[in-house]
């Protein structure tokens, strides 16, 4: 249980930051990604879909670390969410060829934060 508190720190200090650029700046995500919109409501649709959704996963992490009950329905979501990501990156990966550095770093990520939250709740069920 000593691990929570740095995990959720971590947590947070990886998806807060690139949720707020997101929201804030989409010409990082073009600059980094190669994402880009062709209109304002694209511009909008990335802000959301990419500030948004990565800024709601570190908050939901800010907010367990502020109450500590709602850690096992954080790391529930993050199992599916990182699960979910890293194998449809994965999948990109193989059929698009898109083997960057970005997206190796991002896969590594995206399965450690999907991993290690299905063994936080295998270690949290076995507590009870």
């Amino acid at each position: 249980m000593n691990y929570i508190k740095p995990y959720l720190l971590f947590t947070c200090f990886v998806w807060i930051p690139w949720g707020l650029i997101c929201i804030f700046d989409t010409s990082q995500i073009a600059t980094m990604i190669g994402v880009t919109s062709i209109d304002a409501t694209g511009n909008t649709d990335l802000r959301v879909m990419y500030g948004g959704f990565q800024l709601a996963v570190g908050l939901m992490a800010a907010y367990a670390l502020y109450e500590r009950r709602y850690f096992y329905h954080f790391v529930f979501a993050l199992a599916f969410l990182g699960s979910s990501m890293a194998l449809s990156r994965g999948y990109g990966l193989i059929i698009d060829d898109s083997g960057t550095l970005y997206t190796w770093g991002v896969l590594g990520y995206e399965a450690f934060a999907g991993l290690s939250a299905i063994l936080w709740l295998r270690f949290l069920s076995r507590q009870q």
